[in-house]
């Protein structure tokens, strides 16, 4: 039973089905053509596979803006994250707009605290200020 459990562990070429004229006129137009054994493309490791891709488009060990979005409510509380959200960083400098004048003045007076939370909390090297806006 062992020796049967190995066939199936075994990795087997693997083949397209029949092309159509599309398939074909598409690779042509292409100005490549796919491959029938695609074998090659089989990874075991889906995780190796997307961190490599990453790493070659140079993703790896960028800022993730998401992470800031969500961490606004635990930095600012629930009144003033519910009246503000942050739009993304753009070179370094956190955007953040802002409904009502009174919570941009609020905001305002504790940009050093904010902006203290946010570098102890990403990096001085990804945040290095804030910026509010009125919109």
């Amino acid at each position: 039973m062992a020796r049967s459990n190995d066939l199936w562990n075994e990795k087997k070429p693997r083949y397209r089905k029949y092309r159509g004229k599309l398939d074909r006129a598409l690779s042509e137009f292409r100005g490549y053509r796919e491959p029938d054994d695609t074998s090659a493309f089989v990874h075991d490791d889906i995780n190796a596979v997307i961190g490599s891709t990453l790493k070659k488009l140079g993703l790896k060990g960028r800022f993730d803006e998401d992470q800031v979005k969500t961490a606004w409510v635990e930095v600012v509380g629930d009144f003033v994250s519910r009246n503000s959200q942050p739009i993304g960083v753009n070179r370094k400098v956190l955007l953040v707009q802002v409904l009502q004048p009174a919570v941009h003045y609020t905001l305002e007076r504790m940009k050093g605290q904010i902006l203290e939370k946010m570098q102890a909390r990403f990096g001085k090297d990804n945040i290095r200020e804030v910026r509010f806006r009125i919109g």
